[in-house]
């Protein structure tokens, strides 16, 4: 007869085991958007009928996630620069600011250090 101690004991070590096979499944079928279907399938399958050790060979030997380009972050800040930089332009070409002032706006727009 096991006691509650046993089954508190089984589930300290089961419910993160769980939770971390949840979140493997999740990284691989939602976030990874940089993955093929097939290459989707293959993770899936090998965390899926391999349970455990499938995360663990996941975490461990995955493809790390690719870098974020310049532009792919919130659309809405996207928009705000483009807003930022039309307004920049238009003051550029009526002579409101200099050559220098333009560049070093330009430069706190896009966020690379100024010339």
């Amino acid at each position: 007869m096991t006691g509650i101690g046993d089954d508190v004991a089984v589930a300290i070590i089961l419910v993160p085991l769980l939770a971390l096979w949840v979140l493997a499944l999740f990284d691989i079928l939602v976030k990874r958007s940089d993955l093929s279907i097939g290459w989707k399938g293959i993770w899936s399958a090998t965390v899926i009928f391999v349970p455990y050790v499938g995360v663990l060979i996941y975490a461990f030997v995955r493809p790390p996630a690719p870098a974020k380009r310049f532009g792919s972050e919130d659309p809405t800040a996207t928009g705000q620069a483009i807003d930022q930089i039309h307004h920049l332009v238009a003051d550029h070409e009526t002579g409101a600011i200099t050559d220098e002032q333009f560049a070093t706006q330009k430069a706190l727009i896009f966020g690379i250090a100024s010339p």
